[in-house]
Parts: C-alpha cells; sequence; structure tokens
C-alpha cells in the first residue's frame, strides 16, 4: 500500500460478505467419533485374531517338531527294542503329550510302522494333534 492510500472498511467487509464461517456441531462431532470407534474396534479384533491364529501356528510347528523328534529318538534304537513310550513336556506354558505306537510285521515281515502322535490343547475346548510316521526294518 502506499503511503497516503486509504482503504474503505465497507471494501473490506464486502469482501468476506456472503461467507458465514461456521464450525463443526455437536452432532457431527458424535458421528465423526463414532464412525472413528468403529474402526478402531475393528483393527483391534482384526489384529487380536491375527495374533491368536500365530499363536496357534507357533503351537502347530512346536507339536511337528516334537513328533519329528519323538521319532528320530525311537528309530536309533535297536530294532528289537523300538517299541511305544508316551512323555509329557510343557513349552511356553501349553503340556504337549507326545505318544509313540509301534505296530510290528507292518506292512511287512520284519518291518514296524512307528507313529508319532503329539496332542494340546489350545483352549478348554479344543485340542490339537500333529502326527508323522515312518518305518524301520531289520536288517
Amino acid at each position: 500500500m502506499k503511503p497516503g492510500m486509504r482503504v474503505h472498511a465497507s471494501s473490506v467487509g464486502e469482501q468476506w460478505a456472503g461467507t458465514a464461517q461456521r464450525g463443526a456441531t455437536l452432532i457431527e462431532i458424535m458421528v465423526a467419533t463414532l464412525i472413528l470407534a468403529i474402526v478402531v474396534l475393528g483393527m483391534a479384533e482384526f489384529v487380536a485374531k491375527g495374533r491368536m491364529g500365530l499363536d496357534q501356528e507357533e503351537h502347530k510347528r512346536v507339536g511337528t517338531l516334537l513328533a519329528q523328534e519323538a521319532l528320530e529318538r525311537t528309530v536309533v534304537q535297536p530294532y528289537d527294542l523300538v517299541t511305544a513310550w508316551t512323555e509329557r513336556r510343557t513349552i511356553d506354558s501349553i503340556e504337549y503329550t507326545i505318544s509313540v505306537s509301534v505296530q510290528s510285521d507292518a506292512p511287512d515281515m520284519d518291518m514296524k510302522l512307528i507313529q508319532g502322535d503329539v496332542q494340546w490343547n489350545t483352549s478348554a475346548r479344543a485340542t490339537r494333534t500333529a502326527s508323522l510316521a515312518t518305518f524301520v526294518y531289520e536288517n
């Protein structure tokens, strides 16, 4: 602005005329908060279910490794000493029951079918199992 120049108040007022400023109403804020809460709750449930799924897969991995270890411990025995056995093991507060069963002369003479089963409870009403099997023969 040049010195000596005057600005009329009416011209400044005319610039803002017709554009009324308006804030958010209480209803709008409540609706936005409700939508945000629904989104956050949905995301929290998604994360919780994802974590549960990861935990179940970890228990399954541990169960499978225990079944594999049970078979390996059994097959290293001399053929005549390969027998059934059961053991309980607790890992990360989950109790695993490891059972090895031996079926002689299956599927053929001088062969044994060895099956390793591992069971664990994921909740009060759900029991999971991992099973592996192998054969040994008398040589």
